[in-house]
């Protein structure tokens, strides 16, 4: 069941995807998943503080370079369904790691249970 939700995910996100976005956008949602906070195994959000910013660099000259080839559809299409592909790669890591987790936390609180009945059993032995 939960194989068949996941997949329909894929699936969604795959149909709402724009083919129209940019390399660097493409770029820029793909570096925004990886950096996304995580959960570490308390359950707390883990923030990064942030950096101070780097001191200005001295001005140059910038030379310009010839203007890129442009892409075919065909290229084009590849190159934007890597990029969807790496993004479901990491959408479907983060889910699996949700889902870890909720069955970690799910036994902790099995054992916590018995560990309690048992403490129980052994008082009322007493």
């Amino acid at each position: 069941m939960k194989y068949l939700m996941l997949l329909s995910l894929m699936f969604a996100f795959n149909v709402k995807a724009d083919t129209d976005l940019t390399i660097n956008d493409e770029l820029t949602l793909a570096d925004e998943a990886i950096q996304a906070p995580t959960m570490n195994i308390e359950g707390q959000y883990q923030v990064a503080e942030p950096t101070p910013a780097p001191a200005p660099a001295p001005r140059r000259v910038v030379v310009r370079k010839p203007a890129p080839k442009k892409l075919t559809a065909s290229d084009r299409l590849k190159l934007l369904r890597e990029r969807l592909e790496e993004r479901n790669r990491i959408m479907v890591e983060k889910k699996m790691e949700q889902i870890r987790f909720q069955q970690e936390m799910a036994l902790a609180r099995q054992l916590e249970q018995s560990m309690n009945q048992q403490l129980k059993a052994l008082d009322n032995l007493k």
